[in-house]
């Protein structure tokens, strides 16, 4: 039977689901979401894997073959032309492709800098719009410059044991400029931290995946999906408690934990100490755009080749019978957050959006949405929440522009210099729609509507010409009988935890320094 609804109601719906599978859990096997709400992109943005080759493969220039290449004697002809490059040659290839990531890098270093809105979040609701207004590491360098500490001095032992526990979470690495050959010291997360990740970006693939037929079989008007949950139920429950054993085991999550307990637990014993080591941490992060001439502190997702895997990506499905289980977006944002188009379509182009909404209804009864998810944890080794969470620190007094402010009143919703901030960024790749009956109407009015530009749905990047302040992107829209397709990945949102009041001193502190 036709259900003929309009495009941001279908919107509303698929949301709500997809709130569902990311943060709501069973209590039991998958606990929900620690992190307090999530926040969408009012348009995807356009990804391509090779835009995070800096991850896998560091910032160090890498001469790679051409993927042209196929044949023996064509493999055997590049061998021949590397061999004939003259020593110049190479080291230009080489200073092309650092260049190439130092710029990657900074881009996404100025993505998971933004502090997220939180003006939507109220009560329980846990769902908002991206709306990023200052940046993370301006407010946490303001904040440990204009800070007083506890004076608390702890005895050479004490101080001994939290440098040898904070060297297991940091390492100092050597980096090269390109243009001066400067020697520069910067921190880096260890292996214990970049294991930790890992494993914890398993363990939430095994649960996304768990959580997902899990919400299939509880909303499904669809006997399949009833059918799969009940035989499989105890195969995708092991998979979720094996990743926990594995994460605890081979990802140090017990030793990793019990490091940060630790040191947030004597912080208010040697906090002096560990402000001048915060500070140290954050300049040498800190790194100078190659084109920008600007600085950025130097974060990273984990695992860093994700993108060009298969691996810790979900199918995600949403049918007729998802949409008669009356899952809502709009009931859980709350008032708050608004800039998120619901409806067909959000156009843009040369870096400008508008909303140009359709009003051309469509059968739910028929429509049919897929594409693949991943939950990739954000590392930002110059950021610490212990130290934004410890009650051994305050503005200093003497400070007129700084000693009435707050990094978070700890309200709902939380106001402040860093109300919340970004722990985990959500992508989609491989997007396909398919609209039954109106699927050509469809087709043709997105053509029409993105024009020159883009059209998106949602979060959703549906394709175009896609413009931002790092250069274009071509987002490539396939359309035929069988629905139209996305090819690519796409970032689409994020999962941001607030912070509690802070600062919020201890008021039994005698001296402050």
């Amino acid at each position: 039977m036709s259900k003929e609804v309009l495009p941001k109601e279908l919107m509303n719906s698929v949301l709500g689901k997809l709130y569902d599978v990311l943060a709501n859990g069973d209590g039991d096997v998958v606990p929900p979401s620690d992190d307090n709400y999530l926040a969408w992109l009012s348009v995807g943005v356009p990804y391509p894997a090779e835009e995070l080759d800096f991850l896998s493969e560091g910032l160090t220039g890498v001469i790679k073959k051409s993927e042209n290449s196929g044949t023996k004697n064509e493999e055997k002809d590049e061998e021949k032309d590397e061999e004939e490059k003259s020593i110049e040659e190479i080291n230009q290839l080489l200073a092309q492709d650092t260049a190439r990531k130092y710029q990657q890098a900074e881009n996404f270093a100025r993505i998971v800098d933004m502090i997220p809105d939180t003006s939507g979040v109220k009560g329980d609701v846990t769902m908002n719009v991206w709306n990023p207004e200052n940046t993370l590491s301006q407010a946490y360098e303001h904040i440990l410059k204009f800070s007083q500490v506890a004076n608390l001095e702890p005895d050479e032992k004490l101080k001994a044991k939290i440098e040898k526990l904070r060297g297991l979470l940091q390492e100092k690495k050597i980096k090269k400029d390109i243009i001066t050959d400067e020697e520069t010291e910067v921190i880096e997360e260890s292996q214990l931290v970049i294991k930790y990740t890992e494993k914890m970006q398993d363990f939430l693939t095994a649960a996304l995946e768990y959580n997902t037929h899990r919400v299939n079989a509880l909303t499904a008007k669809d006997p399949g999906a009833i059918h799969f949950w009940a035989l499989n139920a105890p195969i995708l429950r092991n998979k979720v408690l094996a990743a926990k054993r594995d994460w605890v085991n081979n990802g140090y999550k017990e030793e990793y934990e019990k490091i940060s307990a630790f040191i947030s637990q004597v912080e208010g014993r040697s906090m002096l100490a560990l402000k001048e080591r915060y500070l140290d941490d954050l300049e040498k992060t800190k790194l100078t755009g190659i084109a920008s001439g600007a600085d950025f502190f130097y974060s990273s997702l984990v695992p860093g080749n994700f993108a060009k895997s298969d691996s810790g990506w979900t199918q995600f499905t949403f049918s007729s019978s998802d949409y008669s289980s009356n899952y809502s977006f709009s009931k859980k944002k709350g008032s708050g957050g608004g800039g998120l188009s619901f409806g067909l379509f959000r156009v843009g182009g040369r870096g400008s959006y508008e909303k140009n909404e359709s009003s051309s209804k469509m059968d739910a009864s028929s429509f049919y949405l897929k594409f693949k998810i991943a939950q990739v944890p954000i590392v930002r080794p110059w950021f610490n929440v212990n130290f934004l969470t410890s009650k051994y620190w305050r503005f200093d007094k003497a400070n007129p522009e700084f000693k009435d402010q707050m990094v978070s009143d700890g309200d709902l919703p939380p106001n402040g210099m860093i109300p919340a901030y970004t722990t985990t960024a959500i992508f989609v790749k491989d997007l396909v729609l398919y609209f039954g009956e109106r699927h050509s109407e469809m087709q043709s009015e997105m053509t029409k509507a993105g024009g020159g530009g883009f059209v998106g749905w949602g979060p959703f990047h549906l394709g175009g010409s896609y413009s931002s302040t790092s250069g274009s992107r071509d987002f490539q829209r396939n359309s035929d009988s069988q629905g139209i397709r996305i090819d690519g990945m796409q970032l689409i949102g994020f999962k941001c935890h607030m912070l509690p009041k802070s600062p919020d001193p201890n008021p039994g502190v005698e001296e402050w320094v």
